[in-house]
């Protein structure tokens, strides 16, 4: 039998059977509380089987998603990461009908990754962020102040004057969320009770009474109806609750959220709404099992999407095997093998698969001078002249100089069978 909302069993029934409903489920066993007020009442919740279920289903993706992450190369997995917080920043970014594009976001990400990083780059900082979460150790704030601080790192250069926080560290005034004519949600106020709130969100994430993933979301929707900041709290609560997950599940993994969140955003946001629903009478029970299968559903899309790149991997490493034993086929041509200096089969071979993976999975389809020279196992001294070899053959081709960076060419990449995605 599905859970029945409090606002259902009220339209069922009577008061007093709503009355005695609620009572029911706030003095049962299988119930958490927190010490935050949704309009009239504290706010509570139930680990019902499904919450369990749901939490045991998205464990249960991590020893497959760290199995198939693990069976990628290296540069595969650095790539991958990298369009990970593209798509993680874009989607975010479209949620809240912010302008971006992948593009713009990726020469952030170029940028970052530059031996002399630019300055005053879109969204660098945003994507500084992301790529902490999949490279680095991040911690979850600890203090009100820590959430200032990620709210203008995430938002730096996108936040209007008018719309700055006024307050000590958040707003003073009030803001309210509307849809068409309509007022769908009022933050709270003045700010001493978005503090108050917030100490909430903080201390139950250090609850261990409490399921990990049940605080992740629960400090996501408290951070959201809060609403601490008169513009840019989505994008904090998304990469707060990325933060979160990172605590629970694999780096990568909570990268994953925020594009199956705008695929299904219309339930995202009457979860929300429905938590706060008057008669609903704070349980945020079916809000907690719609999050639990957003995140469940992000899971499964990542591993799929993992496993599909693997084999794309698995399938170049065969097709260059191939080709390179053939003495006299297709990549022989224009490459006398008796000219100086020598290109060895191995270092072909190392050379195509680097590249070819970066045609399938990086940004730029490119690969920097060193990345090539690490891959053959040798100076970047004697890697360049035998790249400038494969680029007069036709095999590769210089995409850039400054920094010195390579791709396959068209032809090569049609003949090791690869796709242009």
């Amino acid at each position: 039998m599905s859970y029945r909302t409090l606002k259902t069993v009220f339209h069922q029934r009577d008061r007093a059977g709503v009355d005695a409903e609620e009572r029911a489920r706030r003095e049962s066993p299988a119930a958490l509380h927190w010490d935050l007020m949704i309009g009239e009442h504290a706010m509570f919740a139930l680990t019902t089987p499904e919450v369990t279920a749901l939490i045991e289903r998205i464990m249960s993706f991590e020893p497959k998603i760290r199995a198939e992450w693990e069976g990628l190369p290296g540069s595969a997995r650095r790539h991958y990461l990298d369009r990970m917080v593209i798509d993680e920043i874009q989607s975010t970014n479209e949620i809240e009908q912010v302008r971006s594009t992948r593009k713009e976001i990726g020469e952030a990400l170029k940028a970052l990754r530059a031996e002399r990083p630019a300055a005053n780059k879109r969204f660098m900082e945003m994507a500084r962020l992301y790529l902490d979460i999949g490279e680095a150790e991040v911690v979850s704030p600890q203090t009100l102040h820590d959430i200032r601080t990620v709210y203008d790192a995430v938002t730096r250069g996108e936040i209007r004057a008018e719309d700055a926080p006024d307050g000590r560290r958040f707003r003073e005034g009030p803001v309210s969320i509307e849809s068409g004519t309509k007022i769908v949600h009022t933050g709270v106020v003045p700010e001493s009770a978005i503090d108050e709130a917030l100490t909430v969100m903080l201390s139950q994430g250090r609850d261990d009474s409490i399921p990990r993933l049940v605080r992740a979301v629960v400090a996501h929707f408290i951070f959201e109806y809060t609403h601490p900041f008169y513009d840019g709290n989505g994008r904090t609560g998304r990469y707060l609750l990325a933060v979160d997950l990172r605590q629970v599940l694999a780096p990568y993994a909570s990268l994953a959220l925020s594009a199956t969140i705008a695929d299904n955003k219309d339930r995202y946001y009457r979860a929300f709404a429905g938590a706060e629903d008057p008669l609903n009478r704070g349980d945020l029970t079916p809000y907690l099992v719609d999050m639990l299968e957003i995140i469940a559903e992000a899971q499964h899309r990542l591993l799929l999407d993992l496993a599909d790149r693997r084999r794309k991997i698995d399938a170049l490493g065969a097709r260059i095997g191939e080709v390179l034993e053939c003495e006299r086929g297709p990549l022989s041509a224009g490459l006398d093998r008796g000219s100086a200096p020598p290109v060895d089969r191995h270092d072909l071979g190392a050379i195509l698969f680097v590249l070819g993976q970066a045609r399938c999975f990086s940004v730029t389809g490119t690969a920097k001078l060193k990345t090539l020279a690490d891959a053959v196992g040798r100076s970047g001294q004697f890697v360049r002249p035998r790249l400038q070899r494969l680029d007069d053959a036709g095999i590769i081709e210089t995409a850039t100089r400054k920094p010195l960076r390579f791709r396959l060419t068209a032809r090569t990449a049609s003949l090791l069978e690869l796709d242009t995605e």
